[in-house]
C-alpha cells in the first residue's frame, strides 16, 4: 500500500512493507504488521529530499495496523519538512 500527502510545498510518500511471519513449512502466514517507508520530494521541481526512510514502532516492533504506520510516517515527514523550513 501507498499513499501520497502534500505538505508545506512538499509531496510526502508512505509505502508500507508487510511482515510475513514464515511457518516451519516455509509458507508465508498473514502480515504479522508493517514497516512504513517515508520519501519527500520538492513539487516543483520534482526532486528527493534525502533518501527514504523506513519507520517501525517503538521497541523496534513493526506496526500492528496500516492507519498506524500511514500516520506515523506522515508526522515523521511533517517533522522533517518542518525543521527544514517550508519554501
Amino acid at each position: 500500500m501507498e499513499k501520497m500527502y502534500s505538505y508545506k510545498g512538499f509531496e510526502v510518500t508512505v509505502q508500507l512493507e508487510s511482515v510475513r511471519a514464515v511457518s516451519s513449512d516455509f509458507t508465508y502466514g498473514p502480515p504479522v504488521g508493517y514497516v512504513a517507508v517515508v520519501s519527500i520530494c520538492t513539487v516543483e521541481p520534482r526532486r528527493p529530499v534525502g533518501t527514504p526512510i523506513g519507520l517501525v514502532a517503538e521497541g523496534n516492533r513493526v506496526f500492528d495496523t496500516q492507519d498506524d504506520a500511514l500516520t506515523t510516517g506522515f508526522n515523521a515527514a511533517k517533522r522533517v519538512i518542518d525543521e527544514k523550513g517550508a519554501p
